[in-house]
């Protein structure tokens, strides 16, 4: 069951209560809130059906990795399929459908395709749908339209208005974590123009969350006194719930702006397109977790480690009251033991890797925490929502050795460097073994008319996988964006960071 945590929930206003509607039915929020959080709050684990097979979605992630919970928004000229529950702010009046199902979402006509799914193959409807020939027009056809898709499209004109217009920088930092404050700062220091944006509405990245330490206090703390300095600056511009959209030739970037989503009463342009003009850009766009494969790792109440972890410190609600963590990899303990000092169960962490130390493990196993070593979940249990898992070896037949009664599963299968505008106008990548990803390679960047790299990456884009490294890498991008962009850059280092002791991860897939 999941349920709000008193005493968490760093993102929320809670003398401001939100009400919104979602399938007819009126649900409770804060200010702050998601439209994923506040559904997880009051136990919607459920949130949408698979476009084929119709089989139970909810949300995996916390953010715009976000591939399950999307949903219908709005209503009349303001209505908008497919919006991420993830990225969606709460506002009073707030209202939201859930998509592909019939006659409602709890029961679903169109989940029979699941259970005569090895009949439907990809493709399989080339071949079927041609005999006899007058039924296409009057039976099949139909049926197919009325399936294909998963929101609805709108049916009025859009009530909202948009603008665009042009911006002129030295450098563009794309991206709000401690990695894009540090390199704009280091730019910003020179004396360059920077214009600094970020896709949410908060400022850091995962450093708050995971309990990282930087110049001897709290992340939280470092980004607000580093925020303040950079607003304090007349040459840096900085724009939250903007993203970065695109690179492209000559130093052309577009920023996307949303200004009125989380308030749509206000008097102003909903959207806003920013055509940017940089001679360097910097993407510290950060990691993406993976997933791991195991049989029903689609149900409602699976998640990426790190987005349970955000939804219980960022909105003080948590997943599951019995959480039981899969992963190959350190990071995922901090997930486990966040959950075991929120006073949440945690029964066993099962990791792929055979023999399991380090700094994080031991904190685990100094709480009570149970680490299954080289194991792997054979199936989850559960329809609608987790309600146990089936344990194995990792490298056995796949037999299941042990069942664990849970409400939630948090996996991790490592993370992977977001570098997506990075590859646009043409930057390379390496394979880093070590860490099963690719990430940029910094000798083939984005090349410009001149020949020379106009796109640098900065933190765990880069591939730097700890706080200290994180900051040292985007350090040196801020000063070598503004010494490409002709400014000379201060003689300063970067700020000190904890390090922390991490094992290496182990590729199961």
């Amino acid at each position: 069951m999941s349920t709000r945590i008193q005493n968490f929930g760093r993102f929320l206003n809670k003398n401001t209560p939100v009400t919104v509607t979602f399938n007819g039915q009126s649900l409770g929020g804060y200010q702050g809130d998601t439209l994923a959080s506040a559904l997880l709050a009051n136990d919607r684990m459920l949130m949408g059906r698979s476009f084929k097979y119709h089989r139970p979605r909810g949300v995996v992630a916390s953010g715009t990795e976000e591939p399950n919970a999307l949903v219908n928004m709005g209503q009349g000229a303001r209505f908008e399929p497919n919006q991420r529950t993830t990225t969606t702010e709460l506002f009073d009046g707030l209202t939201a459908t859930s998509q592909n199902h019939w006659p409602s979402l709890d029961f679903d006509v169109g989940v029979v395709n699941n259970y005569v799914s090895r009949f439907l193959p990809a493709g399989f409807y080339y071949k079927t749908f041609m005999f006899p020939r007058a039924a296409w027009k009057h039976v099949f056809e139909p049926i197919v339209r009325q399936s294909a898709g998963l929101g609805k499209p709108p049916k009025e004109r859009d009530a909202d208005r948009y603008e665009h217009f042009y911006f002129f920088t030295d450098v563009l930092v794309v991206g709000g974590g401690i990695a894009g404050l540090q390199a704009a700062l280091a730019a910003a220091s020179s004396g360059a123009k920077v214009l600094l944006i970020e896709q949410t509405a908060h400022w850091g990245g995962r450093a708050p969350v995971d309990g990282a330490e930087i110049g001897g206090k709290p992340a939280e703390e470092w980004v607000a006194e580093t925020l303040a300095t950079l607003q304090g600056m007349d040459n840096v511009t900085i724009r939250n719930r903007t993203s970065g959209a695109g690179v492209y030739d000559h130093g052309y970037a577009l920023g996307y702006e949303q200004i009125t989503d989380h308030a749509p009463d206000t008097d102003a342009p909903r959207h806003r397109l920013w055509r940017i003009r940089a001679k360097q850009i910097i993407t510290a766009t950060g990691a993406i977790e993976r997933s791991l494969s195991f049989a029903g790792n689609d149900i409602p109440g699976v998640m990426l480690a790190s987005a349970v972890r955000d939804y219980l410190v960022n909105w003080g609600v948590a997943v599951g009251q019995r959480t039981v963590v899969v992963t190959n990899n350190d990071d995922a303990y901090r997930t486990a033991i966040a959950l075991k000092q929120a006073g949440l169960e945690v029964p066993a962490i099962i990791d792929a890797r055979p023999l399991v130390e380090g700094e994080l493990a031991n904190q685990a196993r100094a709480l009570g925490i149970v680490v299954r070593e080289g194991r792997a979940i054979a199936k989850i249990k559960g329809g609608k929502r987790v309600t146990g898992v089936d344990v194995c070896l990792q490298d056995g037949d796949g037999g299941a050795r042990e069942e664990i009664k849970c409400d939630c599963v948090a996996m991790s299968g490592g993370w992977s460097p977001v570098v997506h505008l990075w590859s646009h106008c043409g930057g390379k990548l390496n394979w880093v073994e070590d860490q099963a990803h690719f990430a940029p390679d910094p000798k083939r960047p984005p090349t410009g008319a001149d020949g020379r790299g106009f796109v640098l990456t900065a933190g765990i884009a880069s591939g730097a996988m700890d706080t200290p490294a994180v900051l040292k890498d985007a350090h040196a991008a801020g000063k070598s964006a503004a010494k490409a962009a002709g400014f000379t850059p201060k003689r300063a280092g970067p700020p000190k960071a904890r390090p922390t002791d991490e094992a290496l991860m182990a590729p199961v897939w």
